[in-house]
């Protein structure tokens, strides 16, 4: 079972269009916490849900399910950012995961929809692409260059990125006792770090989308795979 994932960065809508049907996709789940832009309006959700329809697409919104920004404070550590370990073990992530199932059962060819170009920069791998790969998904992100990258591609990344780098991680890197495997866990941990939502920019979202759907921070499409 696959599934795949996409950033549209500040792409023409025509490009990342072109980008899903290079791959046959026919539905983009939209995993993005606060769907609005002032730089690239093209993305703002009412707008990119009528261009994806008009072009055929099924378009779903799943933030309440799958988004950084959770409603639960619960999935925040004292640090006051989303703990993607934590939020895996809500019911509405769980929930959230067991829809992409159904619907990859039913034949649909399901893209995430994130913001961020590169994943590793991004929740769409870093939370999402790492369950559902764990759950039994081939994860394939497409790339600036249209092409695949993998879930294992994204680990061999973060090895990259926080140890033959030389970054220090929390774990003792001299200590020749720790397992690539645990390197990979402490590079995801590095890397929620960075990218997880801050609990004090909720009420700042809040205000950006004032005047727009009031309902759009949890909301998602009745659409049920």
């Amino acid at each position: 079972m696959e599934i795949f994932t996409i950033g549209h960065s500040n792409y023409d809508v025509d490009r990342l269009i072109d980008m899903l049907r290079r791959y046959n996709i026919n539905c983009v789940v939209d995993i993005r916490g606060t769907p609005y832009s002032k730089y690239n309006i093209q993305y703002n959700k009412e707008t990119i849900q009528k261009t994806l329809e008009r072009e055929g697409f099924i378009y779903i919104y799943m933030a309440k399910e799958l988004a950084a920004k959770r409603i639960n404070k619960v999935s925040y550590n004292d640090e006051g950012y989303s703990d993607f370990e934590k939020v895996v073990q809500e019911e509405d992530f769980i929930n959230g995961l067991e829809r992409l199932r159904n619907g990859c059962k039913k034949g649909y060819r399901i893209a995430l929809l994130g913001a961020m170009q590169d994943p590793i920069r991004c929740h769409r791998a870093i939370l999402v692409g790492r369950s559902l790969r764990d759950a039994g998904f081939k994860v394939k992100h497409i790339l600036h260059d249209y092409s695949i990258g993998s879930q294992e591609d994204i680990e061999k990344s973060l090895l990259e990125k926080y140890y033959k780098s030389g970054y220090q991680l929390t774990l003792d890197s001299l200590n020749s006792s720790i397992s690539e495997e645990d390197m990979i866990r402490e590079g995801y941990r590095h890397a929620n770090k960075e990218i997880g939502y801050r609990i004090e920019h909720i009420g700042e979202d809040r205000k950006k989308i004032s005047g727009r759907e009031s309902t759009t921070f949890y909301y998602y499409l009745g659409i049920n795979f």
